[in-house]
This record gives C-alpha cells, structure tokens and sequence, in this order.
C-alpha cells in the first residue's frame, strides 16, 4: 500500500466524495489538510474570514449541489465559531461537513493548557450534526471520515463534523483505497403505498403540498407528472419554491400563508404533503391550518406526525415515493376546486402586491426579470423577503431559494458566496443593512476569488422584522433597533468590491444592469427608506 500522510487521505477521501470547494481559515491545528488541499488537482480552498462565515458558505455550496459542502477550521475558537453554521445546516436539511483540528494525542483531555485546546468539543458538535468522529489513531482517520460522509448521506441530509488531532494529520501511514459507499435512497414500503393510492382515489379534492425535500430536478419532474395525473393544485412552502415549474396551470405557489387559501385547503378530501414539516412561522407558532385527511411523505420519521397527525405516513425519499404513487390510475380530480383555488391564488397574489406598495412591487419585477435568465437568489432575513420573497417571487429550479431557514439573521451573504462558488454563476444576494454587517468582512473574500455575487442591501438604518414587531408589542417604543450603518460603497470598493448606490427603486433596474455585466462581486446599496412602506410594516422613525 502507499504511505500518505493524514491529511492527504482526508483530502483525498473528499476528492472521492465529489468535493472541489473547501472553505475554511488556516490555522497551527489544520496546517496539514491546508497543504494537502493546495497539493491536489481539483480541489481548492476559499479562505473566508471569520469560520462561521465558512460554515455558512459551505451550507450554500451544499444546498446548491445536493451534495458535501465542507468547512475547515481550528480546534476550540475556531470550532465555536463554525457552531452556528453547523445550527442553521441542520435547521435547512443541508449536508455541511465541518473538519477541524485537535491538540495532540498526547495533550488531549488533559486540561494542561494546550493551546486551543477543547476537550468537550465532541460533544458540542454532537448538538448540532448528525455523525461526529474523534479518531485517536492515525489508521482510524480515514475510515471515521468516510463513516461521517456516508452517514450524512442516509435519509436526511443532515451535518456532519469530524475533529482530528494535530499530531495525526503530520503522521504518515500505509493507505488503503477507500470509497464513498452512498446508501440506497429510503424506497416506500410495497403495502403504504397501496393505501395511499386508495385514499387518493376516493378523494375528489385534492392538495398537494411540496416541501424543501423535492429539491432535485428528477423530483420536480416526477412530482409535476404526478400532479398532471391528479389534476391537483401544487402549494409550495417557502423551502419548496421551485420544486414545481411556475408557469404551469397547477402552480399555484407559496400560498398557504395566506387566510382564504387555508381556509380553501381545510375544504379539501385530501391533502398530500412531500417533504415537509410543516415548519412553524417566524414567531414559533404552529401554522395555524386544520387539515382535512393528511398523506404524508418524508424520508425523516421524526418529521411524520409531528405538526400533524397523518391518515397515512409514507417514510421515503420524496422522488421514490412520488414515482411509486405514479405507476396507479387514478380518477381526475374535481376541476371546479381546481378554478376556484387558481382564482383564490390570483386575487390574493394581487391583494398582496397592492399591500406591498408601488415601489416594493416594482423591486418584485425587477428581480423576476433576472431570475428569468436563470440568476440564483438568496436571501437573508429581511422585510422583502418575509413579503414578496417568500410568496410572489418566482423561482423556478429546484433549491433555487436559499435563505436562513432558521430565521437567524446575517447567514445571506456566506450562503451567497457559497451557491455561487458552486454554480460558478451570477446569484443574487438580497439583505438588510443589519444583517450584512455580521458578515461583512467576507466582502473581502468575494474579492479576492471574484465569486459573481450581487449583493443588493436594502439600507434602512436598523432591523426592520424586529422594529416592527417591538412597535405592535410594546406601545410603539423601539429599543436597540436603530443603528448606525456605513457608507456601503465606499466600504464596498475598499474591499475590492464593485459598488453602486440607489437613492430610490427607479434606479435598481440600471444599477443591476450595470452589476450584470461586472465579472466579479457587486454590492448595490438602496435606500430603502426612499421606498413607499409595505402595508403594517414600520418604517424607520428616522426615515
């Protein structure tokens, strides 16, 4: 066998599993990996600069590929900070693998002082992954690895994390070949399948509700036959935006945050839900939906039965068992339901777009034009991605909206630069002034690898979400909400950074024309407090 060094069969192990990004910071406790990367065809490092950021870039490129997106960081601090990552991961279904070093065997749980030195680490990446491992032999490396990566890929993608002493990764062994063995896809048990059939023959209104769990093109395609043969109507959630095409007649979007469609939906016979967990609303209250018979399908038994009680739990991949109920006929579902949820839809989508103002509906059309062309989105937590984002935002491929599924805000702009780094393609990132400064620093990391994001910061001096709701909950008083923001050009394009500004809406359609034809990173600043307020939101009392 060939003797490699530790840190080379890490970095070949990742080659194996389909890696060419790893995003991380240097550090004395992962020196060899970095040198192994920088060794290797094919793979490459993103040096971010702070690990959460890492974390969160590497749950981007995960998201946008299906596949491993990795971050590399030091023991201790260095792991700390990439703990919010692994959360927001986890949170999202997203396979982010996180490497970090470890003192020396020798030192390790010893409590000497040892320079980053954590010996509860284990059990803090434990809380937020799937698979941990803690090698403490050079031949055990390699194979803990590859457990990791396989179990990140069996049922929910999930988080991963491995922490590798520092003395391993410089020793040298004889390597044997190892391989990713991926497991079988979760397939749906022969008899469920039978019932589920049935229950959807006998009901004539039908729903069919698509979650963040048809996020593949293959899945797309099967759910879009599988509604064609219903003749169903297709709700998507907010993680389900572009798990159906858009402009098809049984579109009918992320709609079920509106009142009459949920009423609309309780009149049905049947509701399917495909990968979904019903996820509670951003003020941690269960969606506020009775259901008629419920089928529900999802590859995570934790995740049936848990918002809601269903007549009939499928436990599968969502594409096994959406091609599994396709092999049935199955009579055609009640046409009248079927118009009278398509009207419901566009009156209520034009209500809304009435409620978000002229100029907030103007910004709606000027990001669908360039999502026409195939532009990635991503969002951070912000007033027009909770509005027009979430709803009437057409996005139309699979995965094609990415967002702090968590809530949290500041991921955007890491997830941002993770989804372009993997699609090698212009993406769109949408973000409030707030939020961009948690990460602003990686500003300098789109810089330095010219990674073709747009940044698009709607500047309204504070954290608009929690204005809003401190003004409704506490008599109108804001506290710590309004905050002094920078000059977000010139900070900008002291980082390298191509950057324009918008005093109002009217001219966010010449700047991302001028962003467009810009190879690298583009920052566009608005002045969102030059925009016509969406209806019941709080406008800055400085505005």
């Amino acid at each position: 066998m060939i003797e490699k060094s530790v840190a080379k069969i890490i970095v070949d192990l990742l080659v194996e599993a389909g890696v060419r990004h790893v995003f991380g910071i240097v550090s004395i406790h992962n020196m060899p990996i970095v040198d192994a990367i920088s060794a290797t065809p094919g793979i490459d490092l993103v040096t971010s600069r702070h690990e959460q950021g890492a974390a969160h870039m590497a749950d981007g490129y995960a998201r946008a590929t299906g596949e491993l997106g990795v971050a590399l960081g030091s023991t201790g601090p260095g792991t700390t900070n990439m703990l919010t990552g692994l959360y927001e991961a986890d949170f999202a279904s997203s396979r982010l693998l996180v490497i970090t070093g470890q003192a020396e065997t020798g030192f390790y749980g010893k409590a000497k002082g040892y320079v980053h030195e954590a010996e509860n680490q284990k059990r803090m990446l434990e809380a937020v992954t799937d698979a941990v491992a803690s090698p403490r032999y050079a031949h055990e490396v390699g194979p803990m690895l590859k457990g990791v990566i396989e179990a990140m890929y069996s049922g929910r993608p999930r988080p991963g994390a491995i922490e590798v002493p520092i003395d391993l990764q410089y020793a040298s062994i004889a390597s044997p070949t190892l391989t990713i063995e991926v497991p079988q896809p979760i397939r749906p048990d022969t008899q469920t399948i039978e019932a589920a059939v049935s229950r959807i023959d006998d009901a004539d209104k039908r729903v069919i509700i698509a979650g963040g769990g048809v996020r593949t093109a293959e899945a797309r395609a099967a759910l879009t036959a599988f509604a064609e043969l219903l003749n169903a109507p297709v709700i998507t959630t907010a993680n389900g935006k572009g798990a159906f095409p858009v402009a098809h007649p049984l579109h009918m979007g992320n709609a079920l945050m509106r009142p009459p469609i949920r009423q609309l939906v309780s009149e049905a016979d049947l509701v399917v839900a495909i990968g979904t967990r019903f996820q509670a609303g951003t003020g941690g209250t269960k969606i506020n939906l009775r259901l008629p018979a419920l089928l529900h399908i999802d590859v995570d038994p934790m995740h049936l039965n848990l918002n809601f009680k269903a007549d009939i739990a499928v436990l599968s991949d969502a594409e096994l068992a959406i091609n599994a109920l396709r092999n049935f006929e199955y009579t055609e579902g009640c046409g009248s339901y079927l118009e009278k949820m398509r009207a419901l839809v566009d009156e209520t989508g034009n209500n809304l777009r009435k409620a978000f103002g002229s100029d907030h509906a103007h910004a709606l059309d000027v990001f669908s034009k360039y999502l026409a062309t195939g532009v990635a989105f991503v969002r951070d937590s912000t007033i027009p991605g909770y509005n027009w984002g979430n709803t009437l935002l057409p996005i139309d491929q699979p995965g094609g909206y990415v967002f702090p599924t968590s809530g949290a805000i500041g991921p955007g702009l890491p997830l941002g630069l993770g989804v372009a780094t993997a699609l090698a393609k212009k993406t769109f990132v949408m973000h409030g002034d707030g939020g961009l400064m948690f990460h602003v620093g990686e500003l300098a990391a789109a810089a330095q690898y010219q990674i073709p994001v747009v940044v698009i910061v709607f500047n309204d001096g504070g954290y608009g979400v929690l204005r809003g709701l401190q003004y409704n909950q506490f008599d109108g008083r804001f506290n710590g909400t309004e905050l002094h923001t920078p000059d977000f050009v010139k900070l900008a394009e002291s980082m390298g950074v191509t950057a324009f500004y918008a005093n109002d809406v009217t001219e966010l359609d010449e700047r991302l024309a001028a962003a467009m034809v810009e190879k690298g990173p583009v920052l566009i600043e608005l002045n969102a407090n030059n925009m016509q307020p969406i209806d019941g939101v709080i406008p800055s009392p400085t505005a």
